[in-house]
């Protein structure tokens, strides 16, 4: 195995048990592409009716009722610097712990195995913030090289924290 000796890289190990590759979830975001490793992946929706709660927090864009379970739709779009969503096609339910919920994704491109050496911890320069920036790499995990172009795995605990927090 891979063995860069970051805590990222044993993040990723960690949830890929012994295997030499770990699976992952591609979707865009803002022209970007992203990921989510499958083992908090729920599923893949096209919601049909998001419901908006007053006096919640701008990135909340509402609930829906997903087989009874009432998922709150989150937009984090802001929190990676990059313009809110103008419409909803997709959204991705996804479960840590005991909380699930859905995040606003542009287009779902597939679900691959990727060899754990082309998952990179991100680049020093990116932890450093400067007072009063938003820092979207907080809101990552690492960097997946892949054949055709990289792809930001997401650090879904940091942004369930977020949105506890919010």
């Amino acid at each position: 195995m891979a063995d860069n000796g970051t805590d990222v890289t044993a993040d990723v190990l960690q949830q890929s048990t012994a295997e030499e590759e770990v699976r992952i979830c591609l979707f865009g975001i803002g022209g970007d592409t992203y990921a989510v490793t499958v083992d908090v992946l729920v599923e893949i929706i096209i919601p049909q009716k998001i419901f908006p709660v007053p006096t919640t927090p701008s990135f909340l864009t509402g609930v829906i009722s997903l087989r009874g379970n009432i998922v709150p739709i989150v937009d984090i779009r802001p929190a990676l610097s990059i313009p809110p969503a103008s419409g909803i096609s997709q959204v991705a339910i996804l479960r840590h712990h005991q909380m699930t919920i859905g995040i606003v994704v542009d287009a779902v491109s597939e679900v691959v195995s990727v060899p754990l050496s082309s998952v990179m911890p991100l680049p020093p320069e990116a932890a450093v913030q400067e007072a009063g920036t938003k820092n979207r790499s907080r809101y990552l995990l690492a960097i997946v090289q892949r054949s055709n172009g990289v792809a930001a795995l997401l650090n879904v605990e940091r942004i369930l924290e977020a949105i506890t927090l919010g």
